[in-house]
């Protein structure tokens, strides 16, 4: 539990240190549809077990989920767009920002799987999970491309 609760604070302290705030009118969908993402995914887990959090009981084991959803999902979502190229999008520096980002969260999930608050199942591995992140961080970016055209008319 101790994990989470660290992400959860360091997250909320990152968004406060370094977010734009000003501009959360245009980031919020991209959060949102990023946190529906990662209910949809707990759910489907909780039925066809590719990882797990082995600690504690199952209420400290849905706090997990819950502070994960409320804090580090929707924050490195929102750093992820307010950080993107703007003035020459090309896809070397596409590629390189979203390169950074799934570090970082490959990061993250290594540093839950060393410490043993998560454990992969079945045939999930650290490989899927670098590449889940790169489609979904690819995601984000078509989503809030489509989201900031809809909103500047």
């Amino acid at each position: 539990m101790a994990f989470s609760v660290i992400l959860f604070v360091l997250s909320w302290i990152a968004f406060f240190v370094f977010a734009d705030k000003k501009k959360f009118r245009l980031f919020w969908s991209t959060c949102l549809l990023g946190m529906y993402l990662a209910a949809t995914v707990d759910l489907f887990v909780h039925h066809y077990p590719l990882w797990d959090y082995p600690k504690g009981t199952k209420l400290e084991q849905y706090s997990y989920h819950l502070l994960q959803q409320l804090g580090v999902y929707p924050i490195v979502i929102y750093l992820y767009i307010q950080t993107l190229p703007r003035k020459k999008q090309s896809i070397v520096s596409m590629i390189r920002h979203i390169l950074y980002w799934s570090l970082l969260a490959l990061f993250l999930e290594w540093l839950a799987i060393n410490t043993g608050y998560m454990e992969y199942k079945k045939w999930w591995n650290l490989g899927w999970s670098y590449l889940a992140d790169w489609l979904l961080f690819f995601l984000f970016y078509c989503y809030f491309k489509w989201w900031e055209r809809g909103e500047r008319r």
